[in-house]
């Protein structure tokens, strides 16, 4: 039955939908400098957006102040969301995409490690809330690549998972697709490089937005 038209897409925000790379590695950069660490440039912290604070901050922090870790995320919760917006715009395609896949009925949410409020204030700011059946972040669920997230917004729309895609920029995103039982959707302008994405086996895979059409 995954031969089905698809009807339904679930999508992951930061470097699917949204350009926000800079924006938040400042911010983590940010918190960084606070904690006294400063081997970083933030264009190194982009392969780890997308992750969840307590595993990027794991990553980035020496075993030393591993200590400080839910301290870090605390830190970047407050610093980043009144900076969330100052370079971040929509990938290319994106909104006019997203209208046309409307217009064909297909019914749009998203799943994403976002809070749920910062995930509607951005896509408001760029006018394409209105679009979304639900818009739905991480307030209380599993991190991707748990795939509780996803599975909230199928079981609140009640649908089929032989006509659901879940699109996402990150391992995370793939693989909680597939734990979900959907059809996965790999961009290679986010996160991974074409040949990381590859490796996860996603069910489709593009390089513009506009593609999904």
């Amino acid at each position: 039955m995954k031969d089905r038209a698809i009807k339904n897409i679930i999508f992951d925000v930061d470097g699917t939908l949204v350009d926000s790379k800079r924006d938040i590695a400042a911010a983590q950069h940010w918190v960084l400098r606070q904690l006294g660490v400063d081997s970083y440039a933030p264009e190194e912290l982009y392969p780890l957006i997308g992750k969840p604070l307590a595993e990027t901050f794991a990553a980035l922090l020496p075993p030393t102040l591993h200590h400080r870790i839910s301290e870090a995320a605390e830190m970047y919760k407050t610093y980043y969301p009144p900076r969330a917006l100052e370079t971040t715009t929509l990938f290319p395609g994106v909104k006019e995409t997203i209208e046309i896949l409307r217009t064909r009925g297909i019914n749009l949410a998203t799943a994403t490690t976002k809070l749920t409020v910062g995930t509607r204030r951005v896509l408001q700011h760029f006018g394409i809330a209105e679009h979304f059946c639900q818009i739905q972040g991480s307030d209380g669920i599993p991190f991707k690549p748990d795939p509780s997230v996803i599975e909230k917004v199928m079981n609140d729309q009640a649908w089929n998972r032989n006509e659901t895609l879940m699109v996402g920029d990150t391992d995370n995103d793939i693989q909680a697709g597939k734990s979900a039982g959907i059809r996965t959707c790999g961009v290679t302008y986010g996160s991974l490089t074409k040949d990381q994405m590859i490796s996860q086996d996603p069910d489709f895979l593009i390089d513009r937005f506009p593609e999904l059409l």
